[in-house]
């Protein structure tokens, strides 16, 4: 089945034209949908950086994530439906006797095993999962995207610039009477886009893999809209080039909704402007340091999206900031909520149901944890964490600990049924400390906070869990 676009009304499951990509796919995994064994979802295969001396863009600590995930591959693939699908994989190699899991487990998918190397599960809503064959199968995991049906895909092409095939010399020949771009399904190489400001529309069909990043800069590329069902890969940039997708100085009011960023080497999604919308987007493929997941300021929303990240997931750095429903894999290195860096000021943001398939840290550094303040100088008040869970055991919660001796305000936290699991036998600790000489934590209330499965209270806190506490108020337990 291929791609289905606008006009069909009663369609209610659509894949993607991508087998005939000249990009890496996957040896490993195949899926097909509802029995249709021509109805493939092409899976794709980022491989970990080869790391060497003299690597455009490396910087002085690269070695380290890439010897440490040297011969880790990630896998993934995407569709689009409505009301229910079955999904069957097929790996090409004998999985007899091997656990299969389907993550969040919140959702409780059951596995059906069909023979040696085949199985399948239903999936009756949206969402991303991650898909893991055996104790270390996360080494080769398998993601699979399973996207609402688009309900905005343009119908009058004759408003849009199409593009077959669109290249760095292609994009700089635009007419300013443009305003809309229509990347079609294929390859395209546009290198680092800065995008004009009379674009303000900018579609990936499903099946185009565009190679590069779009850049907004300043307050007249406000506005932009990027979305559908296309790939935007950083593979062919050097480490850290470019964000993927950024707006700053001024550029307000972004959407980015829908796509896949792929094989990224810097951060993901970075609008420093108010008013921004991040829907449905999927990161994957990221190894090295500074590869962040999400930032979008004041008054924006995060809903809906996969993050991997080898730095921080999602940074919390303004007012009003609404996350929920995300599902976050983070690395060694960064926090699934970051705080603060340098200088954040943030009030009334909520964070509401996120699955963290895994976070591998292998230490309790200060940027590390599901919640981390890097260093002082900044204001957080009036936040609500409710309803994060994680799938698999993380070394440890929290890292509010800011460095430094300026002032950092973090007050009245509310963190409201969570499900976490920890293993104590990594023996790192959970840090609540204040700024040394400056004002304490406080207003930190844990209601119903479950760690391994039990309800954490003042009593039991510091049998559950190991703790450095200093300079804070104490903590409300309800």
């Amino acid at each position: 089945m291929n791609s289905i676009y606008a006009g069909n009304k009663t369609a209610t499951l659509v894949t993607y034209p991508e087998k005939n990509l000249r990009v890496q796919q996957s040896e490993l995994y195949r899926v097909y949908l509802n029995d249709d064994t021509d109805n493939d979802v092409t899976i794709f295969k980022n491989v970990c950086n080869t790391y060497f001396k003299g690597m455009p863009g490396q910087r002085k600590n690269d070695d380290k994530p890439l010897t440490k995930f040297k011969g880790r591959s990630i896998h993934w693939g995407h569709f689009s439906f409505q009301g229910k699908v079955k999904v069957t994989v097929r790996v090409n190699k004998d999985i007899e006797g091997k656990k299969i899991k389907v993550y969040p487990s919140r959702h409780d998918i059951k596995v059906n095993k069909q023979d040696a190397n085949c199985f399948s599960f239903m999936l009756d809503r949206p969402g991303q999962f991650s898909v893991e064959i055996g104790e270390d199968g996360y080494k080769e995991g398998l993601l699979i995207f399973a996207d609402p049906m688009e309900t905005d895909v343009p119908a009058d092409l004759s408003k849009w610039k199409v593009i077959e095939k669109g290249d760095k010399t292609l994009l700089s020949t635009l007419s300013v009477k443009d305003s809309a771009l229509y990347f079609k399904k294929g390859v395209h190489d546009i290198g680092v886009y800065k995008v004009p400001s009379n674009i303000k529309r900018i579609y990936l069909e499903g099946g185009a893999w565009v190679f590069g990043s779009f850049i907004m800069d300043g307050k007249a590329c406000s506005n932009v809209k990027i979305y559908g069902r296309g790939v935007l890969s950083g593979a062919r940039l050097h480490l850290r080039e470019s964000h993927m997708v950024e707006a700053k100085n001024g550029a307000d009011g972004i959407i980015v909704d829908g796509i896949v960023i792929a094989d990224y080497s810097f951060f993901a999604v970075r609008l420093l402007g108010t008013d921004n919308e991040v829907a449905w987007t999927k990161i994957v493929g990221g190894w090295i340091y500074n590869c962040d997941g999400i930032a979008a300021y004041a008054n924006s929303t995060i809903r809906n999206c996969f993050i991997w990240a080898n730095d921080d997931n999602i940074k919390i750095y303004r007012d009003n900031i609404v996350v929920e429903d995300v599902v976050c894999w983070q690395l060694d290195n960064g926090a699934i909520f970051q705080l603060n860096w340098s200088n954040s000021v943030a009030r009334n943001c909520r964070v509401s149901r996120v699955d963290i398939v895994r976070a591998e840290w292998d230490s309790d550094r200060p940027n590390n944890g599901i919640l981390s303040c890097r260093n002082g100088g900044g204001a957080d008040e009036g936040f609500v964490f409710e309803d994060v869970r994680t799938d698999t055991p993380v070394t440890h919660i929290f890292r509010l600990s800011p460095l430094g001796d300026k002032d950092q305000l973090i007050k009245n936290f509310l963190f409201k049924d969570w499900d976490v699991w920890v293993d104590v036998s990594k023996g790192k600790k959970n840090y609540m400390e204040g700024v040394k000489g400056q004002t304490p934590l406080s207003g930190l209330i844990f209601e119903n906070f479950r760690v391994n499965g039990k309800v954490l209270t003042e009593k039991s806190m510091h049998e559950m869990l190991r703790w450095s506490i200093l300079n804070c108020e104490k903590i409300d337990f309800r």
